[in-house]
């Protein structure tokens, strides 16, 4: 059963560690289907100390009752939104509303493994210094793609200029662990993209403390043909993340600059390519 609700929320003696947040948007009854198993893994974690907040984003059809099916949850809140928000508001409600000191962000159709909680906050504690831990993960579906990096490859502490080369594929929302107040320095995610919300965040991380990548696959990310499709402005998207990482290389040492060059020429190279495909459609419909 669902524990309290937004609105008759308990007074909480212990302080959970960790705050799970997972933004949830059912509009099939598979979706309904992944959501329990997603639920159940988070349920199975070892780490004991934490809570649980689902951030429901108006699904089409209630997922009350796949929560409520779910045994041995953690203190559970479920907030409602009125109106679709997408998936980066819905993660910033849960953001705001965690009692954890550390975020964790479990997608709707996602899993992970029973340690994968307890091995990242040590791994947190053993680097005091870092704002977020991320771990590896195994992609699942009935045809997952390969991954784009090879998860060996990554160092123990990515540097910036690695991880901007490497692009928006080398860490999903549900491999990371982030402390809350790194999340809330930065300004949450930035609701204004229509995809890679998460990726500026890690981002924006990165220019201000370390990271550590956690080289064990303790978490699955899901691909399956139920997946929900967010409608992506890769203009809007391109200006955005260009614009986040002019930034960072304005004020960066040579050696970053250089580095960087590359991966410059292709973001204004892009966004010259979509602003012609954007007029070329603006013409066709007319």
């Amino acid at each position: 059963m669902l524990r309290y609700s937004e609105e008759d929320k308990p007074t909480v003696t212990a302080v959970p560690t960790v705050s799970i947040v997972v933004p949830v948007y059912c509009r099939t009854e598979a979706h309904k289907g992944f959501l329990v198993e997603t639920l159940e893994s988070a349920a199975a974690q070892t780490l004991k100390n934490i809570e649980l907040v689902i951030v429901d984003d108006a699904s089409p059809t209630d997922p009350v009752r796949a929560i409520e099916s779910v045994r041995n949850l953690p203190l559970t809140r479920l907030l409602r939104n009125t109106v679709n928000l997408g998936h980066a508001e819905s993660r910033n409600i849960g953001i705001r509303a965690a009692e954890g000191e550390l975020i964790a962000f479990l997608d709707h159709d996602d899993l992970w493994l029973p340690e994968k909680l307890e091995r990242q906050v040590r791994a947190l504690q053993e680097n005091p210094d870092a704002a977020m831990c991320y771990c590896n993960v195994e992609i699942i579906g009935s045809h997952p793609p390969n991954l784009y990096v090879d998860q060996r490859a990554i160092p123990d502490r990515p540097s910036i200029v690695w991880f901007l080369t490497h692009g928006n594929s080398v860490i999903t929302a549900s491999s990371a662990l982030v402390r809350k107040q790194a999340m809330l320095d930065i300004g949450l995610f930035d609701t204004r993209y229509t995809s890679c919300d998460d990726y500026d965040a890690w981002i924006k991380i990165l220019m201000r403390w370390p990271i550590v990548h956690l080289p064990e696959t303790l978490a699955k990310y899901r691909l399956h043909e139920d997946n929900v499709n967010y409608s992506v402005d890769r203009l809007n998207d391109n200006r955005l993340l260009t614009n986040l990482i002019l930034s960072y290389w304005r004020a960066a040492p040579v050696s970053d600059k250089l580095a960087l060059l590359p991966l410059l020429v292709r973001k204004f190279a892009g966004r010259a390519i979509y602003t012609v495909a954007r007029i070329g459609r603006s013409r066709r419909t007319k």
